[in-house]
């Protein structure tokens, strides 16, 4: 085997690879102008595959059953159902009434899309009547379910086919009826569709009815009622004989309640202490007032002058007397006796002092009256008055300390009193607080028992079932507008499939620039030379166009490996009109 045939024996399945790859990619090229080209030169296949698709899409359309559509309405008002509690349930201090009935609301229409109302309003309705064909498609899809069937027939047999029935009833009801809930309202519209408006109107009717009962079904609490009948006697009982054990005690201990006496003594406590301090202080001011007035009195004298007049001196009055008798005597006696005589002289010395007694006493003398001093006496009935004060004011204050003391001992009486007071009063006050519970939720029952009888809700319909004969689908005109552009698309695609664009635009970029193709190495860098074959028509340049990239992508690969391992080349040699470098 020669070296061109060793050389060239790789190629095909490297030719192979780059084929898968370049068509690959030709299709991520696809611009509109190829688009275009492909659809004006396949434009009758893409006019009749179009045609031809919306001819079918028609012919389906027009076989389709009509649809009718009945819609009814629900108010949810804000009643018993919104804010009220259970009788069961403890409430709580506050509750939103903004939340309970959004919440009121969307639990409606959870449970108008439960199961129970379409098993409801399936026994309503009837399961034959739901299930009856109205048009060629359920007719089709009944005979091939018969067709399948066992045609066996038994009891069991024929409820199994009943329940089949009734499950095929509950899942047709639930697929054709929706219900809505508007935004930021408090309305639920309830609608049905169905080949059949009778059929549609039946449905949200039933709707309409079976959900009354089954609102209040929902919000019934059973046995509530004979439960808190039971529960009010036994909590009635329980706090009468409760505020009847605490009546007693209070009689006993003389106290009318804990806090009012407490409150009581108290005050009074509080009261004593203010007269004893008052009656402390008065009393020492009354002591100090008394030791007073007594050191008062006894500075002060008992009699004092009062009057001084001038009367007769009757002493004077006898002292001349007596000096005129003297001197009688007196004067015998001198003129018995000479001047010169010592006895004279002592007797008229004698006679000389008697005169002049006599004449210092005076004709008149003072006579001065004396009475009791008013301010002693004044003082005296001050001293008196504060001594009785004084004896008031001890008898008060020790009054005070006994009462304090008594009001202390009631305090610590009332204190161990307290304890099984406020036993006695917080089961009282419990008991009674118990009762009055039980007696409101059994009320609340009552009221809710009555309202139940007569299924009243807080939800309303506001609109019945209409009847609508006017079709509400399928929509016709855009589904076969719809259908028409699919005809288009699928003729476009089958025009692009039968038709290269990528291939036709390489072989013209080819047949206008072939002189670029051609490529020109230099000997010193053991590159090739090239020469594009001829092109004589639009097939024939195809096909060389492709094998002239083969050949390139084969001579590019081995002028890699020379490149790789260098060494000497020849030149020259030429296969297939294509000038191939070998290295030696």
């Amino acid at each position: 085997m020669d070296r061109n045939d060793q050389s060239s024996q790789p190629r095909p399945s490297r030719e192979n690879r780059t084929g898968d790859s370049r068509s690959s990619e030709s299709w991520a090229t696809l611009t509109p102008a190829d688009l275009i080209r492909s659809v004006s030169r396949r434009l009758p296949s893409v006019l009749v595959t179009t045609l031809l698709v919306a001819i079918a899409v028609a012919a389906i359309l027009v076989a389709w059953p009509n649809q009718y559509s009945s819609d009814g309405m629900f108010y949810v008002r804000l009643g018993r159902g919104a804010v009220s509690i259970d009788p069961t349930t403890e409430p709580t201090r506050s509750v939103s009434l903004q939340e309970s009935r959004t919440s009121e609301v969307m639990s409606i229409s959870q449970m108008l899309n439960s199961r129970e109302i379409a098993d409801r309003v399936v026994r309503t309705v009837g399961a034959r009547a739901i299930n009856h064909p109205r048009n060629w498609v359920e007719r089709l899809t009944r005979i091939a379910n018969e067709s399948s069937a066992d045609v066996e027939e038994n009891d069991e047999r024929i409820k199994y086919e009943h329940q089949i029935a009734h499950e095929e009833a509950v899942k047709k009801v639930l697929k054709s009826v929706s219900i809505n809930v508007p935004k930021d309202s408090y309305t639920v519209s309830v609608t049905a569709k169905g080949s059949d408006p009778l059929l549609a109107q039946q449905i949200v009717q039933a709707f309409m009815d079976e959900y009354g009962a089954y609102h209040v079904e929902a919000h019934r609490s059973n046995g509530s009622l004979d439960f808190f009948e039971k529960q009010t006697k036994a909590s009635q009982s329980a706090a009468l004989n409760a505020r009847k054990a605490l009546q007693e005690a209070r009689g006993q201990m003389g106290w009318l309640s804990s806090e009012s006496s407490e409150k009581a003594l108290g005050e009074r406590i509080i009261e004593l202490e203010l007269a004893l301090d008052q009656a402390e202080s008065s009393y020492a001011e009354s002591q100090s007032r008394t030791a007073a007035l007594k050191q008062q009195l006894a500075q002060v004298q008992e009699w004092v002058p009062m009057e001084v007049s001038r009367v007769a001196n009757e002493a004077a009055f006898g002292m001349r007397t007596y000096l005129y008798e003297a001197q009688m005597e007196d004067g015998e006696k001198l003129s018995k006796v000479t001047s010169n005589h010592p006895r004279y002289k002592i007797l008229q010395q004698k006679i000389n002092q008697g005169n002049q007694i006599v004449d210092a006493a005076g004709d008149e003398r003072e006579q001065t009256t004396e009475a009791l001093n008013p301010i002693r006496i004044k003082l005296e009935s001050e001293f008196q008055t504060a001594f009785a004060e004084n004896a008031g004011l001890k008898s008060r204050l020790e009054s005070l300390q006994a009462s304090m003391e008594q009001a202390k001992a009631d305090l610590r009486r009332l204190n161990e009193d307290a304890i099984k007071l406020a036993e006695l009063s917080w089961t009282a006050d419990i008991a009674e607080e118990n009762f009055l519970a039980h007696a409101k939720s059994l009320e609340s029952s009552r009221v809710t028992h009555e309202l139940d009888k007569q299924e009243m809700s807080d939800v309303s319909v506001i609109q019945n079932a209409s009847l609508n004969l006017k079709k509400v689908g399928p929509p016709r005109l855009a589904l076969g507008v719809v259908g028409m552009m699919l005809g288009f698309c699928i003729g476009v695609l089958q025009a692009l499939i039968r038709d290269n664009p990528i291939a036709t635009r390489d072989a013209q970029e080819v047949s206008t620039a072939p002189e670029q193709r051609a490529r020109h190495y230099g000997e010193d860098d053991n590159d090739y030379f090239v020469t594009p074959p001829k092109r004589t028509n639009r097939d024939a340049l195809t096909s060389a166009e492709r094998e002239f990239a083969q050949a390139d992508q084969a001579r590019h690969d081995l002028t890699v490996h020379s490149s790789s391992k260098p060494g000497p080349v020849v030149k020259g040699e030429k296969k297939q009109d294509e000038w191939v470098s070998m290295p030696r």
